[in-house]
Protein backbone atom coordinates (compact mmCIF):
# COMPACT_ATOMS: atom_id res chain seq x y z
CA UNK A 1 0.00 0.00 0.00
CA UNK A 2 1.28 3.43 -0.89
CA UNK A 3 0.09 6.91 0.08
CA UNK A 4 1.33 9.90 -1.91
CA UNK A 5 0.89 13.54 -0.91
CA UNK A 6 -2.22 12.87 1.18
CA UNK A 7 -3.96 15.95 2.56
CA UNK A 8 -7.14 15.61 4.60
CA UNK A 9 -9.65 18.26 5.61
CA UNK A 10 -12.44 18.40 8.17
CA UNK A 11 -14.35 21.32 6.66
CA UNK A 12 -11.78 24.10 6.36
CA UNK A 13 -9.46 22.56 8.99
CA UNK A 14 -6.53 20.71 7.42
CA UNK A 15 -5.59 17.69 9.53
CA UNK A 16 -2.98 16.07 7.24
CA UNK A 17 -0.32 17.78 5.16
CA UNK A 18 1.32 15.97 2.22
CA UNK A 19 1.68 12.58 3.93
CA UNK A 20 3.60 10.07 1.80
CA UNK A 21 4.30 6.57 3.07
CA UNK A 22 4.80 3.15 1.55
CA UNK A 23 3.81 0.08 3.55
CA UNK A 24 5.93 -3.00 2.90
CA UNK A 25 4.23 -6.34 2.29
CA UNK A 26 4.30 -8.73 5.27
CA UNK A 27 5.88 -6.12 7.53
CA UNK A 28 4.57 -4.41 10.65
CA UNK A 29 4.43 -0.62 10.47
CA UNK A 30 3.93 1.54 13.56
CA UNK A 31 2.67 5.12 13.49
CA UNK A 32 3.88 6.95 16.57
CA UNK A 33 3.16 10.51 17.56
CA UNK A 34 1.47 12.76 20.07
CA UNK A 35 -2.28 12.92 20.53
CA UNK A 36 -3.96 14.98 17.82
CA UNK A 37 -1.20 14.73 15.23
CA UNK A 38 -3.32 12.87 12.63
CA UNK A 39 -2.41 9.19 13.12
CA UNK A 40 -6.03 7.98 13.30
CA UNK A 41 -7.14 10.35 10.56
CA UNK A 42 -4.47 8.93 8.26
CA UNK A 43 -5.39 5.34 9.11
CA UNK A 44 -9.06 6.04 8.35
CA UNK A 45 -8.13 7.22 4.86
CA UNK A 46 -6.52 3.86 4.06
CA UNK A 47 -9.83 1.99 3.87
CA UNK A 48 -12.02 5.02 3.18
CA UNK A 49 -13.72 5.05 6.58
CA UNK A 50 -13.08 8.79 6.50
CA UNK A 51 -15.77 9.05 3.81
CA UNK A 52 -18.40 8.32 6.46
CA UNK A 53 -17.68 11.67 8.16
CA UNK A 54 -19.60 14.62 6.71
CA UNK A 55 -17.87 17.68 5.28
CA UNK A 56 -14.50 16.01 4.80
CA UNK A 57 -12.27 15.58 1.79
CA UNK A 58 -9.01 13.93 0.89
CA UNK A 59 -6.45 15.06 -1.66
CA UNK A 60 -3.56 12.99 -2.96
CA UNK A 61 -3.58 9.30 -3.79
CA UNK A 62 -3.57 5.98 -1.99
CA UNK A 63 -3.01 2.75 -3.89
CA UNK A 64 -3.25 -0.90 -2.95
CA UNK A 65 -1.33 -3.31 -5.17
CA UNK A 66 -1.02 -0.51 -7.74
CA UNK A 67 -4.76 0.26 -7.88
CA UNK A 68 -6.15 3.58 -6.65
CA UNK A 69 -8.41 2.87 -3.67
CA UNK A 70 -10.87 5.53 -4.91
CA UNK A 71 -11.55 3.27 -7.93
CA UNK A 72 -12.11 0.17 -5.79
CA UNK A 73 -15.37 -1.19 -4.45
CA UNK A 74 -15.40 0.09 -0.87
CA UNK A 75 -16.69 -3.20 0.59
CA UNK A 76 -13.95 -5.17 -1.13
CA UNK A 77 -11.35 -2.63 -0.01
CA UNK A 78 -12.48 -2.88 3.62
CA UNK A 79 -12.26 -6.67 3.46
CA UNK A 80 -8.58 -6.30 2.54
CA UNK A 81 -7.70 -3.28 4.71
CA UNK A 82 -9.07 -3.69 8.21
CA UNK A 83 -8.76 -1.39 11.18
CA UNK A 84 -8.38 -2.12 14.86
CA UNK A 85 -9.92 0.71 16.84
CA UNK A 86 -8.20 2.29 19.79
CA UNK A 87 -11.26 2.13 22.04
CA UNK A 88 -13.00 -1.18 22.67
CA UNK A 89 -16.32 -1.65 20.91
CA UNK A 90 -18.04 -4.39 22.97
CA UNK A 91 -20.98 -6.35 21.67
CA UNK A 92 -24.18 -5.30 23.36
CA UNK A 93 -26.09 -7.86 25.44
CA UNK A 94 -24.91 -11.03 23.78
CA UNK A 95 -25.30 -14.20 25.79
CA UNK A 96 -22.08 -16.19 25.28
CA UNK A 97 -23.18 -19.24 27.28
Amino acid sequence: MKAQNVNFFYGSFQALYDVSLEFQTNRVTALIGPSGCGKSTFLRTLNRISETVRNTRMEGSISLDGEDIQDMDVTGLRRRVGMVFQRPNPFSQIDLR
